[in-house]
């Protein structure tokens, strides 16, 4: 049985989509087949895979609104046991496409709650924001990580972060898989500050990893590929495969 992770910050910038596309390349080198739901308009996820917008005929908002089944829309990438279920535009009106329906925060978890039988790792990249899309996917979820940029803004986000989760834990099971610090510049004594406030605040959850400032992460995407791909053996990418190493040592 699989497990879903949903990749959740509602400060945007903090390597949320980074997170998803490059930890389901790097738990793809540890054997597991994992697939990706870009649950973003902006769609980073799907293009960072070097999947082009005119090739879908299908994307989520199909899945959510009964016009394809789920089969139909996941996609291949380039990845090997790496699939993705694309976004698009449309996503900025899911609140209006739903606005009468039932439940209408369960409707992800009944749509891909059997995809845990096919996939080992079901990784959801999420928008910045709180609204119906980040209820959808922390529904469906069997925990969340959250990526915290090592700056102010983004530690102050965590806490409103953290607030949520706890309300919806009233609901249903959720777990913290782990609160992962990214974007560490290692010239700036500001970050590791940051770095300790957080695991002072979070000592059990907080990662082990930290995600440096890189440029090879953010080159990777311009080429349609994962950091794995595109410089295997650079700190991005290591950082990356150790991230997975730490989450399935935990299981």
């Amino acid at each position: 049985m699989g497990k879903i992770i949903s990749i959740v910050n509602q400060k945007g910038g903090v390597g949320k989509t980074t997170t998803t596309v490059n930890l389901g390349a790097s738990l793809t080198i540890e054997k597991q087949k994992v697939l990706l739901i870009d649950f973003d308009q902006q769609a980073n996820a799907t293009i960072s895979l070097g999947i082009n917008r005119e090739d879908i005929n299908y994307d989520i908002v199909d899945i959510l609104l009964n016009s394809a089944e789920v089969e139909d829309v996941i996609l291949k990438t380039n990845v090997e046991s790496l699939d993705i279920i694309p976004a698009s535009i449309r996503l900025s009106q899911l609140e209006d496409l739903l606005y009468n329906t039932d439940y209408k925060e369960w409707i992800l978890y009944k749509k891909i709650e059997n995809l845990k039988n096919k996939y080992d790792y079901i990784l959801i990249d999420c928008p910045p924001s709180l609204g119906l899309i980040i209820d959808n996917a922390l529904f469906a979820s069997d925990s969340v990580i959250i990526p915290v940029e090592c700056g102010f803004y983004a530690y102050d986000a965590l806490t409103q972060m953290v607030n949520k989760i706890d309300e919806v834990q009233k609901i249903k099971k959720i777990n913290i898989e782990g609160i992962l610090l990214t974007k560490l510049d290692n010239r700036n004594t500001f970050g590791y500050k940051i770095v300790d406030k957080v695991r002072f605040m979070f000592p059990n959850k907080t990662f082990k990893t930290i995600i440096s400032a890189s440029s090879h992460i953010q080159e990777a995407p311009m080429y349609g590929k994962t950091v794995i791909q595109f410089s295997y053996n650079s700190r991005g990418s290591k950082e990356y495969r150790e991230l997975a190493k730490e989450i399935l040592g935990k299981e």
